[in-house]
């Protein structure tokens, strides 16, 4: 089985709750759930944060058709979160600071690495 999706997912749940950790410090957001909501800017919404969790899980199934599509759809996510910031704002609040920035970066940096090994993911199951 491979397990380098779910720890992707893992390190991402983990950078999520962290900057909805430092946008509540920070007072970019004022609650945890809007920190963890859809105007969240340092982390995924909370719904997303679920789903990737629950799609990892399934790209380590033996089944290949069940392996094949958890990880396109978090290949499909991967993109998006990338491709989401245009379109929210996220990338140009003016609240960002460099470090702020910084940490943002990171995480949509890997969003993307997760995206692009699900879909080494999804060519593994559909090979084997």
């Amino acid at each position: 089985m491979n397990r380098t999706v779910p720890a992707l997912v893992a390190l991402l749940l983990v950078m999520d709750v962290t900057g909805a950790l430092i946008s509540l410090s920070t007072g970019l957001s004022p609650t945890l759930l809007d920190a963890l909501g859809s105007e969240a800017r340092l982390s995924a919404p909370l719904p997303m944060m679920i789903a990737q969790a629950v799609l990892a899980f399934g790209t380590t199934r033996r089944n290949r058709g069940v392996a094949a599509v958890c990880a396109g759809l978090l290949t499909i996510a991967g993109g998006l979160a990338f491709v989401s910031g245009f379109y929210d704002g996220g990338y140009d609040d003016p609240r960002l600071t460099a470090s702020l920035r910084l940490f943002q970066i990171a995480l949509v940096g890997a969003h993307l690495a997760m995206g692009v090994f699900s879909g080494v993911r999804v060519v593994q199951a559909l090979r084997a």
